[in-house]
């Protein structure tokens, strides 16, 4: 954690609250930490510190600008910190806080309810991972005409970086997920900004082919080595609604001697709903051939059950957003506990992703949970760093995960 470089902002009226706050922080590490009472104050510190600011941990009750209004103050400014509400009100209203600053588009790293234990805001901090996009959102639009994507696809530009998927209850690696990753990108442009790009670009298409070729000729490399694991390719909505693709990912998995069921093709739920008969049309071929379907982000998107229900889904993941929350909210456990109860009762594989804990996993564990992909086992890494973090790495996991 670089804490040098990274400014913490607290917000809360009580000065008492600060205090306690700042010294936590500081027990942690985390020196560089200004401090205001109320929204007004808080977008002083921000005019004065702009992207120094990397974390705005904020009370709600405050006199005012509270901290619903410093949430939509932020999202007007685009301010791209991680928020961790702190507060004494009751859950419900923690709860409908998040929500809304997710609904504005704010990052939150977490919920805690007053007075919160040093452990508690050290685990939420040490799961604050670097971001994944260091250039602004502006910055990058100047960057990511649709020419300059369209050349890096053809370039193979974009590559595959893989997160292990493991089993708690063996503590052996089932399978990876390949996420998109562009490292020539100047500025170090990240997915969450460079796949929309893409997908307003026309190309998603393109940049599902890229990654899947890769992904198969790093699973036929696998395999010859004889490592044994399902590799699952991300799928935007709109090649769903392409319904040529299914030959032409079923042509491209059988001419290297695999199998479709080795590969997981996961869809964002939330993305289901537009023109859904094309997209139930190319998703139950895949099916029919023998890819497994993955339900992402589950809970976070519309009708979920409807989608559980009208389409032929092998696995579901649980929204990282969930696990981070379960620990400290009631309707966030309760969610996680019962979709764990849903999946395993309709059959399908569940996993739980945004582990980062050794504390989230026990509570995964109590809940009835099996699978998990986060950061306490591995970051997304290259092939050959994860080559070798399957080969060296699962003997030493699986002792850790059973212990």
């Amino acid at each position: 954690m670089t804490t040098t470089l990274d400014m913490i902002l607290v917000v809360d009226d009580d000065e008492f609250q600060r205090d306690l706050i700042g010294m936590q922080l500081a027990s942690s590490g985390w020196n560089n930490v200004q401090f205001a009472s109320n929204g007004d104050e808080a977008l002083v510190q921000i005019g004065i510190h702009g992207k120094k600011i990397s974390v705005i941990i904020t009370d709600l009750s405050m006199p005012g600008m509270d901290g619903p209004v410093l949430m939509r103050h932020l999202a007007q400014l685009s301010f791209e910190a991680e928020i961790i509400l702190l507060s004494s009100v009751q859950d419900e209203i923690l709860s409908s806080a998040a929500g809304l600053a997710s609904a504005h588009g704010l990052s939150i790293l977490g919920v805690l309810t007053k007075p919160c234990s040093p452990d508690e805001l050290h685990n939420l901090l040490i799961s604050l991972h670097p971001r994944v996009a260091s250039v602004s959102r502006s910055g990058a639009q100047e960057i990511m005409t649709p020419e300059r994507l369209a050349a890096a696809l053809v370039a193979n530009e974009f590559i595959p970086y893989y997160q292990p998927k493991v089993d708690i209850r063996s503590g052996k690696t089932v399978g990876v997920e390949a996420l998109a990753r562009w490292p020539n990108a100047a500025g170090g442009v990240g997915p969450v900004i460079f796949i929309p790009a893409i997908e307003a670009a026309g190309l998603s298409d393109e940049m599902f082919f890229v990654m899947a070729d890769q992904v198969i000729a790093d699973m036929v490399t696998w395999r010859g080595m004889g490592i044994k694991i399902k590799a699952a390719i991300n799928m935007s909505m709109d090649s769903a609604l392409n319904l040529d693709m299914p030959e032409r990912l079923m042509d491209l998995v059988s001419s290297c001697g695999l199998h479709p069921s080795d590969f997981v093709i996961e869809v964002t739920e939330s993305g289901l709903m537009v023109e859904r008969n094309l997209a139930m049309e190319t998703l139950t071929r895949l099916s029919l051939m023998g890819f497994v379907l993955s339900i992402d982000d589950f809970g976070t998107g519309y009708s979920s059950l409807v989608q559980l229900t009208d389409l032929p889904f092998k696995e579901l993941k649980i929204d990282g957003g969930f696990v981070r929350r379960a620990s400290t909210e009631r309707k966030a456990e309760a969610i996680l506990r019962i979709s764990i109860m849903i999946g395993v009762n309709l059959g399908m594989d569940v996993i739980s992703e945004g582990v980062e804990t050794a504390e989230q996993l026990e509570f995964l564990r109590s809940c009835g949970g099996t699978i998990i992909q986060g950061y306490h086992l591995a970051r997304p890494m290259p092939f050959t760093a994860c080559t070798e973090w399957l080969q060296l790495k699962n003997e030493s996991c699986s002792q850790e995960i059973s212990a």
